[in-house]
């Protein structure tokens, strides 16, 4: 649990998804790295936030197999997101929406210096992130996770360009609402605090509002605890660094579904909330489709060295 966050029958569990996804590949030394190894590589380096070469003399692998392990697992995950990471099919169901609270907010992963559109990646607090923008459930699980947005945008931009968001604005999920933060605009299906209420129904409303949006820092927080990768620079590029988001939060999902523990001693240091400010955008660099993810994958599985041994991609 300390090392990789996940008991041993948890670690089997999560293999089985992506195992027919993973490349098969062979390290230097001819030995054969299984779906397991690269699942164990990957669940260390998202528990401690270590330099890759620390986990790699750890688990005994070079540092090659540690990168490349990281970012198969970390795309594999990303991959089946939307198998653990979705709005319940039953949310129009009006007893349902009553037992649901839903909050949206953001939250700042920092990263190296991008070599490309680096300015986009400077934020308010003028060091480089990915802004991540997630909703969740009473129960502390992500419903939605936007990361692929530079620390400069901004948390309405990035909801008001989301795919969730368009279908809030459509009527899509009928009456529901989500409650976010003065960040975002108020809405008919988003509802954020009174500014400097002074009537006792407003200030009531705002007490109310506050003690139920506190879920999604919660929920932060219990996603940065388990995973102190999050918590650290991570020395990646965006595109990489977005699906070791992704997987981290439907590892977080998966921990909540498993009922696995959180330790007081994986506690983080400072404040990972805080609002955020209206900040020009500029240009990204975009992401990727699924079918260019796959390719990238594939690549992974397909180095000079074992392009005779790699199996054929699963379609």
């Amino acid at each position: 649990m300390t090392t990789f966050r996940f008991d041993r029958p948890s670690i089997e569990y999560i293999t089985a998804l992506i195992a027919d996804i993973l490349p098969r590949r062979k390290t230097k030394a001819r030995r054969n790295l299984l779906p397991l190894d690269m699942v164990l590589i990957a669940l260390q380096f998202y528990a401690t936030g270590t330099f890759q070469t620390v986990v790699g003399n750890v688990l005994r692998y070079s540092q090659a197999s540690v990168s490349r392990s990281i970012a198969a697992v970390s795309l594999s995950l990303s991959l089946i997101s939307a198998n653990h990471i979705r709005f319940p099919d039953n949310l129009n169901n009006h007893a349902f929406q009553a037992s649901l609270d839903q909050s949206i907010d953001g939250t700042h992963i920092r990263i190296q210096r991008p070599i490309l559109y680096e300015k986009a990646y400077v934020n308010r607090k003028n060091y480089h992130s990915i802004n991540v923008q997630a909703i969740c459930d009473a129960g502390y699980k992500f419903l939605s996770v936007c990361g692929t947005k530079p620390g400069s945008c901004h948390d309405s931009s990035i909801f008001k360009g989301s795919a969730i968001g368009k279908k809030f604005e459509s009527g899509f999920f009928g009456t529901s609402i989500l409650l976010g933060d003065s960040g975002y605009s108020n809405t008919p299906f988003l509802f954020i605090p009174y500014n400097d209420p002074v009537e006792g129904y407003k200030i009531r409303f705002n007490r109310a509002h506050k003690s139920t949006r506190c879920t999604i820092e919660r929920s932060f927080g219990i996603l940065k605890k388990r995973f102190h990768v999050l918590h650290s620079e991570i020395r990646m590029s965006p595109t990489k660094v977005s699906w070791v988001i992704v997987a981290c939060c439907v590892l977080h999902n998966l921990a909540i579904d498993l009922k696995m523990p959180l330790d007081d001693n994986w506690a983080v240091d400072g404040d990972d909330f805080h609002q955020e400010e209206n900040m020009p955008e500029l240009e990204i660099r975009p992401t990727g489709t699924i079918t260019q993810k796959e390719a990238a994958l594939r690549r992974l599985g397909n180095t000079k060295r074992d392009r005779v041994a790699s199996k054929t991609f699963p379609r």
